[in-house]
């Protein structure tokens, strides 16, 4: 594929941020919302069709810094203060001589931003996770 730049891009209107290093994304695949009725006599059922059901997006990346513990510490923390629960666009996009927007969907986080146990006590490495709920398609 050559040489590919995709970036996954947070930006509440105050804080515009690149996830580092993603290492997986789950696309938000919407469901439909509808209302089944079963009737408790008879064959059948009715389907009372509905809106689209909420989606996550889930990212996972790893923050990585050569330096040390303390610029990784600094990369945690710069992170936590940037990636908002304000309503935001996450937008993925990548290069191919431009800017191309694969997607970009409203979101909000809802969940703490995850830093499991690292392996190297946060002195190279350190895995994070991201969860976000679509609010607009």
């Amino acid at each position: 594929m050559g040489n590919t730049v995709v970036v996954l891009n947070f930006n509440d209107g105050t804080h515009n941020f690149d996830l580092p290093l993603v290492q997986s994304i789950s696309d938000p695949q919407p469901g439909m919302k509808a209302t089944v009725i079963k009737g408790n006599r008879a064959d059948g059922a009715i389907c009372i069709p509905g809106g689209k059901e909420a989606a996550e997006i889930k990212v996972r990346g790893i923050l990585f810094d050569a330096d040390g513990y303390i610029d990784l510490t600094t990369a945690i923390s710069n992170m936590r203060s940037n990636v908002t629960t304000d309503p935001a666009t996450l937008t993925l996009k990548h290069w191919n001589g431009t800017w191309v927007t694969d997607w970009a969907f409203s979101v909000r986080r809802i969940n703490e931003i995850n830093f499991p146990d690292s392996e190297d006590m946060r002195t190279g490495a350190q895995p994070y996770e991201i969860t976000f709920l679509v609010i607009s398609y």
